[in-house]
Parts: structure tokens; C-alpha cells; sequence
């Protein structure tokens, strides 16, 4: 390789032992620069092993570069690394293989800014604007991951607010979008870790919890109908909420939803507004 084009290329350029650590025997000021060691600091603090700056699973890595020998395929892949001020970076790797000298061509990219700005859109478009929680599609998709590794007891809690569509009717959207807001900041202050929290869409709202008590679970319950209380003009928004409670943590998503479903049906039908009921399997 040129050494002019080595040190002018816009990116970080290796060239790499194939071993178990990527040994670097060369790279250029570009790639110093992108990990804020000299290159004496990767001597002296890594040994020149690229390995050391890789976050994620280096056997998953190992097994893409085998692969790559042995088809005598280009490397293409993208992995984290941390820099000297220990910042993820996101980089795109490509290398090629030189089968005589046993070592790796590489040019890595920092893609960062690119993962960054598809964090955001994924955010975007998890999130419910209005409340600030997860929408009803990415808390459904949330709730199912966690239920695949829960082996204790869960619940699931369904909110609605009573009157919100007389505020709406009577106020307007406005008062009815702030309720919404007022809902989900209620939430994420009574339910501080947990990130499991959602809005189903209208006026309801939905809570996961996992490894949870019966007696936890009322308390929450009271909080909610207390804290969830507001009026606006002579109208009191307050919450009837349904509770499914799974003591042995067997139910699906479908099956705690329709039994907290019910539950808040049952509430309704009775005419127990502003109430909650727990539905124990």
C-alpha cells in the first residue's frame, strides 16, 4: 500500500495480523486520531491489539473474519469500539485479506453519528408523543421480551380516564392533550425505573410489572386513583383501572390483557368509577 494514499485516506487504515487479536503492524494518523491514542499509548496500554478496543462479542467477530478467509470475501462489518476517552463509537469495518502475508487490509469509518440519528428515529417512532411513554405497538413488542425471560409473578394494570371524552367534548382537544401529558409524567414519577409503561391509545394507559406482590400491587393501585385525580373547570378526571395479576408468571400478553380488561369492563358496568379492581390467577 502507498504510503502517501495510507496517511491521506479520509479514514482510519490498518493493516492487521490475522490472530486472535487483530494485531495492528501499521495504521495511519487518521485511525490514531479516531481512537485518541498516540501510537505509542496502543503499544505500551494494548500491545497494538485491535481487540482491546472491541465492545461487543469478539467470538461473533472472530467467526465473520474466519468466514471471510476462508470464502476469500471482503470483510464488511459494522461493531462498537471505545475510544481512549472510553465514548462508543460506531464503526464500519472493511477489510480484505492477503492470503501470502497472512495479515488484513482494513478501513474502518465512524458510522456514530449515523446510529445516533437512528436511535432518534427509533424513539420516534416508539414513543406516544403526547404522554411521553411508549406507544401501544412498542409497548406490546416490550412487554412480550420481557415476558420470554419473567419467571416470577406479573401484572399488567389498564388506566382509563373517566370524563375525558366530556373534557374533550366540552373544553376542547387541547385540554384534553394536556390531560395526557399530565397522565404520563403522573406515571413516570409513581413508576420511576421502570420503562415499561405505555399508552394503548385514547385515554388508556397500561403498566407491566414483573416479580410484584399482591400487596405492592394495591398500593400502587391506591396511588394511581389518587394521584391520577384532576378537574378542569367542574370536570374531575379521575381512573378506573383493571389489574391481572399472574402469581406463577404463565400468562401471555394476550391473556393478562383480557383479564385486566375485564376487570376494568366489570368496574365500569357496575358504575365503580374512579376505582380498581385485581383479577388474582
Amino acid at each position: 500500500m502507498s504510503i502517501g494514499f495510507f496517511e491521506k485516506i479520509g479514514c482510519g487504515a490498518l493493516i492487521c495480523k490475522n490472530d486472535e487479536y487483530s494485531t495492528i503492524l501499521e495504521a495511519n494518523s487518521e485511525f490514531y486520531k479516531m481512537i485518541g491514542y498516540t501510537k505509542e499509548e496502543m503499544k505500551t496500554l494494548h500491545q497494538n491489539r485491535f481487540s482491546e478496543l472491541v465492545v461487543d462479542d469478539l467470538s461473533e467477530i472472530l467467526e465473520k473474519v474466519n468466514q471471510a478467509v476462508d470464502s476469500k470475501k471482503r470483510l464488511d462489518y459494522e461493531y462498537r469500539i471505545k475510544n481512549k476517552d472510553n465514548k462508543i463509537m460506531w464503526i464500519h469495518d472493511v477489510a480484505v485479506y492477503d492470503e501470502e502475508e497472512n495479515v488484513f487490509y482494513v478501513v474502518i469509518m465512524d458510522i456514530t453519528y449515523r446510529e445516533e440519528n437512528l436511535e432518534r428515529i427509533y424513539n420516534i417512532l416508539e414513543k406516544d408523543l403526547l404522554s411521553n411513554l411508549l406507544n401501544r405497538r412498542a409497548l406490546e413488542k416490550k412487554i412480550k421480551e420481557q415476558m420470554k425471560e419473567n419467571k416470577s409473578s406479573q401484572a399488567l394494570i389498564i388506566i382509563d380516564l373517566d370524563n375525558f371524552k366530556i373534557l374533550n367534548d366540552t373544553l376542547g382537544h387541547q385540554e384534553g392533550d394536556r390531560v395526557i401529558s399530565f397522565v404520563g409524567l403522573k406515571l413516570k414519577e409513581i413508576f420511576k425505573n421502570n420503562e415499561t409503561l405505555g399508552r394503548l391509545g385514547g385515554d388508556e394507559f397500561a403498566i407491566y410489572l414483573e416479580d410484584i406482590s399482591k400487596k405492592d400491587l394495591e398500593n400502587y393501585a391506591k396511588k394511581l386513583v389518587k394521584q391520577l385525580e384532576v378537574t378542569i373547570e367542574d370536570i374531575k378526571i379521575h381512573s378506573t383501572i383493571g389489574i391481572a395479576f399472574d402469581k406463577k408468571g404463565i400468562y401471555s400478553f394476550e391473556e393478562l390483557y383480557k383479564l385486566s380488561d375485564t376487570a376494568l369492563y366489570s368496574l365500569k358496568k357496575n358504575d365503580n368509577k374512579g376505582k380498581y379492581l385485581i383479577s388474582v390467577s
